[in-house]
């Protein structure tokens, strides 16, 4: 879908500068977009309705309820909402539960570990330095769960299923909460399940939400995963919130019966916002996927013509919408991350699975989102390739930056 201009706003000629401590701050105009080049893997764009529900009444009110003892009364149809979010999240999944009322990502990673794990159970986990989210390890072990890393075959860039099975053969584990925050490969559901029949599975899909649709090898909730759940603001272009599928019946009842527990509101605005994404993006689900990862593939590709160490080269690069560059010997991940923000280009510098030490860590979906093609990434890598390469003023190229993202001001894929 071609995207359609709008007219600049005065946020776009006149940048932000930061107040000086003891002045007063416009808080408006700091949280206006800016036009920048977006290659974080952890953001997206929201489509109009979606940001414009953010914005309405519904941002301070809770939906009704009962209990045996207590009513909550609301009067304006929230929980109607939340079922009808519920209903699109499953459509769009293929699932038979669904559950929206999380926070974010990470609320939602406490909420499963709590509902799921014994106390004192064995979870197993992906490294930090195999993808696994820094949070995770800190989190169980203050839950009071033993930890255990998954086998990581750092030249395959999957999980070692074989070594799996041989390790849970000899102990058994509890969960294997899978949390990749660095990931290139999607995981095989069905491998992972053969290589574990009696752990509980839950797939923390953040990262690859929005790209579910086309990874029929991942999207597995019958004899697969028995919980996907993730934030829902990475590839999935919604707001920032969390939510879980489930064929599960028992995994459903356990998580429900949680919630109340670590989350007394479940900002009725933002559940909004992700129906309306949900709703939007469904019609579109796999042609939008099959973009990213597209987008991402064509990115990788240009950057390692243009003399840059991309990693997964035996496998095309990137299967995902995530693409890895290797710093040159003796960069550290300050330089690069500092000169590319200073050029108005959003990136992550984070330890890569490939190499075991920091690099870039980029992503293709809220390009896709704007409404680029693979022809487009040509310009992106050219602006890199000039900025990381060739040494050219970062001033100069952020004016660039400026003028191709006020190219894509509109929403693709709604």
């Amino acid at each position: 879908m071609k995207s359609v201009r709008r007219r600049r706003s005065p946020s776009d000629s006149v940048p932000f500068r930061p107040p000086i401590r003891g002045e007063s701050m416009d808080v408006l105009a700091a949280l206006e977009r800016k036009p920048s080049l977006n290659l974080f893997p952890i953001e997206n764009r929201l489509s109009p309705r979606a940001s414009a529900a953010l914005a309405t009444d519904a941002v301070n009110r809770y939906p009704y309820s009962e209990t045996p003892v207590a009513v909550y009364g609301d009067v304006t149809g929230l929980a109607e909402v939340y079922a009808y979010c519920e209903d699109l999240a499953k459509r769009f999944f293929g699932a038979r539960h669904a559950g929206v009322q999380f926070l974010s990502g990470l609320h939602t990673m406490h909420t499963v570990l709590t509902a799921l794990t014994p106390p004192g159970g064995r979870v197993l986990v992906l490294a930090p330095e195999d993808g696994g989210h820094y949070a995770t390890v800190t989190i169980c072990r203050g839950f009071g769960y033993e930890v255990e890393f998954l086998p990581f075959d750092r030249r395959t860039l999957e999980i070692d299923y074989a070594v799996l099975a041989a390790r849970l053969s000899r102990r058994p584990a509890d969960v294997i909460y899978l949390d990749a925050s660095s990931i290139l490969r999607f995981i095989d559901a069905r491998a992972l399940r053969l290589a574990a029949p009696d752990a509980l599975i839950c797939l923390d899909a953040s990262h690859i939400l929005g790209l579910l649709p086309v990874a029929p090898q991942t999207l597995v909730l019958d004899g697969g995963f028995d919980s996907i759940s993730g934030s829902t603001h990475k590839t999935f272009p919604g707001p920032q919130k969390g939510l879980l599928v489930t064929d599960s019946d028992v995994v459903a009842e356990k998580v429900a019966a949680r919630m109340p527990f670590t989350a007394s509101s479940s900002h009725s605005a933002s559940v909004g916002s992700l129906a309306i994404s949900l709703e939007e993006l469904l019609p579109h689900r796999t042609a939008y996927a099959h973009q990213v990862i597209a987008n991402a593939r064509a990115l990788a590709g240009l950057l390692a013509e243009r003399g840059f160490d991309v990693a997964g080269g035996a496998f095309g690069h990137t299967d995902t919408h995530q693409v890895w560059v290797h710093f040159p010997e003796g960069n550290t991940p300050h330089e690069w991350g500092r000169l590319l923000t200073r050029a108005n280009i959003r990136s992550t510098s984070v330890v890569l699975p490939s190499s075991a030490a920091p690099g870039l860590r980029l992503g293709t979906q809220e390009l896709t989102r704007w409404g680029m093609t693979e022809t487009d990434m040509a310009p992106v890598a050219d602006l890199l390739e000039r900025l990381l390469l060739r040494g050219d003023d970062a001033e100069t190229v952020a004016k660039e930056v400026v003028e191709l993202a006020r190219a894509f001001p509109g929403v693709a894929f709604v």
